[in-house]
């Protein structure tokens, strides 16, 4: 009976203990600590990965309250620290990887609720698409999406100069050594020099040594990398200032020190080790480090999580084939360092800046920057689970369903025994429309994953026929019937490979027309009586992007089609238009994988989405409903896709307007 007397007391004591820091703390530090929960969820604190809202025009102090929201600010952008034929170089914010890996989990396994992580790689094609996109009139060629390599990496904690090369121009060459191999082997060469700049515990003195009067030093040891191997390693250490522990007129001075470190080689964590084994550990470093100092910094200084205050502040490469000047590119010290100098340490930042500045340290630059923005893919952005009612009735409801979100859990998402595999899924429509509505709800039709568009669901109520009996589903089967009656009018707007003309014929000039061709249902039986009514409403041949090979005319036809089935067979326009020569992009089981691969890498085309739209329901009126006449704007990503398509979108709005379709 001990043991659990034990526990109680404890917890007791460790609840008191939180309880008092409610007292001796501001409440934000509590809040950014985790101390404190907002709507349920603890605070995990986080420095911002993309947005460098100081990186404006010129390189000047931040606001802090910015910084804090650049995580979640949409203009999220990429510093250009300089550009060349055949390599970039770039400003890498803490608490972002390099590249996906292991460290990072699979980028198809999202966590509801949290940001998916856009690594470095990414960020960096985004953003020179972004700034060599501007200027460009619309009948002038898109510029390709330039491809880049990494030629090394930085932590995820850690910050400074990224170099990259241009790896289109690698495919270019034959018989010639790569610009990333050419950089990677400049790197490498014991002419390049790496110097970093780190904030370490400790006042730069051990065993009676004080590395402050030895100047630039050489630490060399053995370090072993991530399989445990043991390599010979060789690190240049600079103790520019330190300080020793101090309170003074009620400011906390905590022992620590600014270094500068060359690592000769690029052994795993080369740095973090050979300064941990002088008894002087990077703060932050959790894997090297002191977590007890770390826990300090975190709770009582407000360091950010995931940092490790480690800046590669300068970066200097000889003459190759690849930048035949050599590289010489300074990145000004990441802010949030310069802050805790400021704050804990203003007599090391001040003694160390005419050091820094010999060195060719930037710590308060005026310089101009090019800025290039990125952005998260609309299929990573994780969904809220919310829906947006289009119009609803006291016995049904209308809502727009977003692509790739499913109208019900199937044998499509798993069982109810396996809620692993369900808990990846976006919720369903089902169980949106009843969160919002309060009500339960049938469906009375269905939309494939990848389309879009109006979805009618009817109430579950307690209805009675004429002999007073309970007819619970008795809405829906009114709707339903409603759906399949000749007066009804479904109209769908798709976007499909081809520009209006196939065997000769030119569907353009037809203007609405009928499909009557049998269609295969799920198991591959021919259904009879499939009908569709078409209108083709504009097609083109594209302009080739720069990216793609000219003599490559795949995916650059493209039409706007107009469909209103007559009858609700499976995939029944999917089909009708694929056999037609006019599949839709992004129909992945009637589509050309080619088409849908061009799109999604040229033209925005989302995963899992096809590009067929429910506009318009118009259904005549019911015992329980009256008539239904409810429209649906396109959705954000078929708008999107449009807007780079002018040619193919400046004639057809005003068709469209008069079919009803709003864009």
């Amino acid at each position: 009976m001990k043991l659990p007397i034990f526990l109680f007391l404890w917890q007791l004591f460790s609840s008191m203990i939180s309880v008092a820091k409610c007292f001796t703390c501001p409440l934000p530090v509590l809040v950014h600590n985790g101390h404190l929960k907002i709507r349920g969820k603890r605070n995990v604190p986080q420095i911002h990965s993309g947005r460098l809202s100081f990186f404006k025009q010129q390189l000047c102090e931040p606001d802090c309250d910015k910084i804090s929201e650049g995580h979640n600010d949409p203009e999220r952008s990429v510093t250009i620290l300089q550009r060349g034929p055949h390599h970039i170089v770039v400003l890498k914010p803490p608490s972002v990887v390099c590249h996906h890996s292991g460290w990072t989990g699979s980028r198809s396994k999202l966590i509801r609720g949290e940001e998916p992580e856009i690594p470095m790689l990414q960020r960096v094609r985004d953003a020179i698409h972004d700034i060599d996109s501007r200027g460009q009139r619309d009948d002038e060629p898109s510029p390709r999406m330039r491809k880049v390599n990494l030629v090394h990496r930085l932590d995820r904690g850690a910050s400074g100069a990224l170099l990259l090369a241009f790896a289109d121009d690698d495919e270019q060459r034959e018989n010639q050594k790569s610009s990333t191999a050419t950089l990677i082997e400049a790197m490498a060469s014991p002419e390049s020099i790496k110097t970093y700049v780190a904030l370490v515990r400790g006042e730069g003195i051990l065993h009676g040594v004080d590395f402050k009067q030895l100047g630039w030093f050489e630490e060399t040891r053995a370090i072993k990398d991530e399989s445990g191997q043991e390599k010979n390693a060789t690190t240049w250490l600079n103790f520019v200032a330190g300080q020793p522990e101090a309170s003074d007129d009620g400011i906390d001075r905590p022992r620590m020190s600014l270094v500068l470190a060359r690592p000769k080689q690029g052994r795993w964590h080369q740095i973090r080790k050979h300064l941990n084994g002088l008894s002087h550990p990077i703060l932050g470093d959790t894997t090297h480090g002191a977590s007890k100092v770390n826990r300090e910094w975190k709770e009582r200084r407000n360091m950010p999580g995931e940092r490790i205050c480690l800046h590669l502040a300068r970066l200097q490469l000889p003459p190759t084939e690849a930048a035949p000047e050599g590289i010489d590119v300074s990145s000004p010290i990441y802010e949030d360092m310069l802050k805790m100098l400021r704050d804990y340490a203003p007599d090391v930042l001040e003694k160390s800046l005419h050091v820094l500045q010999e060195e060719g340290i930037l710590v308060d630059s005026k310089e101009t920057y090019e800025v290039g923005r990125y952005t998260i893919p609309e299929e990573c952005v994780q969904d809220d689970g919310s829906v947006q009612i289009l119009a609803q009735g006291e016995n049904f409801v209308i809502a727009k369903k977003p692509p790739t979100v499913v109208v019900h859990h199937s044998s499509w998402t798993g069982s109810r025994s396996n809620p692993k595999r369900r808990s990846e899924e976006a919720t369903p429509m089902l169980q949106r429309v009843r969160d919002a509505t309060g009500r339960r709800v049938n469906a009375v039709h269905r939309l494939d994953r990848g389309a879009s568009g109006c979805l009618l669901f009817s109430f579950v109520g307690n209805t009675e026929n004429h002999d007073g009996e309970a007819m619970p589903c008795q809405v829906t089967k009114a709707l339903i019937d409603a759906m399949q009656h000749p007066a009804s009018t479904k109209t769908y707007l798709a976007i499909c490979e081809g520009d209006g003309t196939w065997n000769e014929t030119d569907f353009r000039a037809q203007g609405w027309f009928t499909i009557n061709k049998p269609v295969k249902d799920e198991n591959g039986n021919v259904v009879e009586n499939c009908v569709t009514d078409v209108r083709f409403v504009a097609g083109c041949t594209l302009p080739r992007t720069s990216s793609v090979n000219h003599n490559n005319l795949v995916g650059h036809k493209v039409s706007i089609i107009i469909a209103r089935p007559k009858t609700g067979r499976w995939h029944q326009v999917r089909q009708h238009l694929a056999g037609i020569g006019h599949a839709i992009i992004g129909d992945s089981s009637h589509g050309r994988s080619r088409t849908n691969r061009a799109w999604k890498k040229e033209r925005k085309l989302r995963k899992e989405r096809t590009c067929l739209h429910l506009c318009r329901i118009q259904l005549p009126a019911t015992d329980y409903t009256p008539s239904i006449d409810v429209s649906c704007p396109l959705s954000t990503d078929l708008m999107e896709m449009l807007d780079e398509m002018p040619v193919l979108l400046g004639d057809t709005r005003l068709i469209l307007a008069q079919e009803g379709i709003q864009i």
